[in-house]
């Protein structure tokens, strides 16, 4: 088994291109429907999702990693690229420190206050190190992959080798 983070896929393309190496989080509604997000892992796939992602939520300059992401789908497959190494994660509940991180992600800031404040004033910040697999691999989308939720486990072993996409530094 491997432990699966779905992501809107322009993100995981910002995070697998090096342009982007934070996630902010509130938990979904099929974990618990209260924002409660729990780090389930220190290291996981990124499984590339459409669910819920609007090009009106993407602030423009970052609108390029929207024109190849077709959910990353061949014929209900999800192609697999990407895997994360969580270097850190934070509860943030200070508005302002949030707002210092704009540059350093794609979301519009009205979506990410919107996500602050539902079901109180918090967010995760997770600060990752992401790491290209030698080769991409697709996985046949089961139902138990849906839903608005984090997580999902993928019932496949994984050998989690491949090579960084920005230095340890740079992050």
């Amino acid at each position: 088994m491997a432990l699966a983070f779905k992501e809107w896929a322009c993100i995981v393309d910002a995070l697998g291109k090096g342009k982007q190496s934070i996630i902010l989080r509130k938990g979904g509604i099929s974990e618990g429907g209260n924002g409660d997000f729990e780090l389930k892992g220190k290291q996981f796939l990124l499984f590339p999702t459409l669910f819920h992602q609007s090009d009106e939520m993407i602030k423009p300059d970052w609108k390029p990693f929207l024109s190849d992401t077709r959910f990353h789908q061949e014929e209900g497959k999800v192609n697999i690229k990407y895997y994360v190494q969580v270097a850190d994660v934070q509860v943030l509940t200070d508005w302002e420190k949030v707002k210092k991180l704009n540059a350093y992600h794609a979301w519009k800031e009205e979506i990410i206050r919107e996500r602050f404040e539902r079901w109180g004033n918090s967010i995760h910040l997770l600060i990752v190190q992401v790491f290209e697999f030698g080769a991409s691999f697709n996985l046949d989308i089961l139902p138990e992959y849906g839903g608005c939720k984090s997580w999902t486990e993928i019932d496949k072993p994984i050998e989690f080798v491949g090579r960084p996409v920005l230095n340890r530094n740079v992050i």
